[in-house]
């Protein structure tokens, strides 16, 4: 019984880890899947997305090499993208 526990709780120990890369790739997809309908979007929509880029950036710096290269290169053309979206939007605005 206790070997049983004891292994149960290796196996989540070291699963927790993939849960967290998980958890962050989904944000990843969700974010940057969005920019086809950045025009569309409200300055709000807008910078919101703009802080789950700056959050995701945080993360995606702790990771391996390979992998940060990668995603860092695709969240800054996301972010530019939506950036300059709200920019665009909120001169607009004062027009």
């Amino acid at each position: 019984m206790k070997g049983a526990i004891a292994t149960a709780m290796l196996v989540l120990a070291l699963a927790q880890p993939v849960w967290a890369e998980e958890a962050w790739q989904a944000t990843f997809d969700d974010t940057c899947s969005k920019s086809n309908q950045a025009m569309t979007m409200s300055v709000q929509e807008l910078r919101d997305l703009l802080a789950t880029c700056d959050a995701l950036q945080k993360v995606i710096e702790t990771q391996e090499e390979s992998v940060r290269k990668v995603y860092l290169k695709r969240l800054s053309l996301c972010r530019n993208l939506y950036a300059f979206m709200l920019e665009y939007k909120q001169s607009n605005q004062a027009k």
